[in-house]
């Protein structure tokens, strides 16, 4: 038998997997680590390693909220997933990378974060 999960937790896991999924089309290796300290994922391409803190919503309405200050990381996935629960369209949610430096200055909003959508171009400039 095994122990029931959280929506919450079914939520982060598949925001986590999908992150991994959708580097790996970039040239990302993405791996979660043995222990969570606050580092959801290590990426690393070519030589360059990251640390991301990934944070995961179903809302259309607005972005997650931003972890802690305190929180060491990298870079922030954001994962808005299309859909609900057994219905979730992988192909329609979307991915942003913001660079945790870059945190204090953008507008912190769908539309404000457009320019942070997953691409190759920003891959290339976040791991150069």
């Amino acid at each position: 038998m095994a122990n029931p999960i959280s929506r919450e937790i079914r939520t982060g896991t598949i925001g986590e997997l999908l992150v991994q999924l959708r580097l790996l089309q970039f040239n990302v290796q993405a791996a979660a680590p043995l222990k969570d300290s606050g580092n959801d994922l290590i990426a690393c391409f070519g030589e360059v390693f990251k640390t991301i803190q990934v944070k995961t919503t179903t809302s259309n309405k607005k972005p997650p909220q931003k972890p802690k200050d305190s929180i060491k990381y990298n870079i922030l996935a954001i994962v808005r997933l299309s859909g609900y629960d057994e219905t979730i369209h992988f192909d329609k949610s979307k991915i942003y990378l913001v660079p945790k430096h870059e945190l204090t200055s953008v507008n912190y909003s769908w539309k404000g974060l457009e320019s942070y959508l997953l691409s190759t171009k920003l891959v290339n400039k976040i791991f150069a």
